[in-house]
């Protein structure tokens, strides 16, 4: 009885034995070709000097700025060449310089309408660059006046610089006594002809906002009027 369970038995054994090798069997060769793609994209992607994930980075850190100035192109002058970015404070300190300069009054329209808004002073070595101190230096007249006049322009408003050619008035105003005040445009490209280094014989200096601290005077802590 026992030998004729023998072969039996030794059937059963074989066929496990047949399952389990079937079990560690490698993969089809579509997968393995799968993985192979899937590497050498990896590969290709390392070789370029990339990871996966630099597109994604690169594209976050593009975006970083200052407000839409911050990886702007800088404007070109003549001849094409590249006009060196103006900043605040450095063109505050060349106004200061410039005390013996009588200074101009400089101000913006939204474009379309008549009202000016006194924005702030220029002053130029030399009074024949009124309108191209204007013009070099309306990024950081724009800049100073959505500062100022927050509700009055709206975002993304096309604006118009201008300067006072007359006035009955002395001081800095308001922008709002257009009757006694004449406003002569500048065009933004009055400063495409002004000589090379012009930057450093103009200079700005806003109405003082003390909301922000741009272009105001300080004395044991407080802002004083000057």
């Amino acid at each position: 009885m026992v030998s004729s369970s023998l072969p039996r038995l030794l059937l059963t054994a074989s066929a496990c034995l047949i399952s389990g090798a079937a079990a560690f069997a490698p993969r089809s060769s579509s997968t393995t070709s799968v993985v192979a793609r899937s590497s050498s994209t990896s590969s290709a992607l390392v070789a370029d000097g990339r990871t996966p994930g630099a597109r994604t980075a690169r594209t976050e850190l593009s975006m970083a700025g200052f407000g839409g100035g911050g990886g702007a192109t800088k404007k070109k002058g003549k001849g094409g060449s590249k006009l060196p970015k103006l900043k605040a404070k450095t063109q505050w300190d060349r106004y200061k310089e410039l005390k013996t300069v009588p200074s101009v009054t400089v101000g913006v329209r939204v474009r379309g309408e008549e009202e000016w808004m006194t924005v702030g002073r220029v002053r130029s070595a030399d009074d024949g660059l009124a309108g191209a101190a204007v013009a070099r230096q309306r990024a950081l007249i724009a800049e100073h006046s959505k500062r100022l006049f927050m509700v009055r322009i709206p975002p993304n408003a096309a604006l118009e610089w201008g300067y006072v050619a007359s006035s009955d008035d002395e001081g800095e105003g308001d922008g709002d006594d257009n009757e006694t005040t004449s406003w002569v445009v500048v065009d933004k490209s009055a400063g495409d002809d002004a000589p090379d280094g012009i930057e450093k014989k103009i200079g700005f200096e806003g109405i003082s906002d003390k909301a922000s601290g741009f272009y105001c005077y300080y004395h044991e802590g407080r802002v004083v009027e000057r």
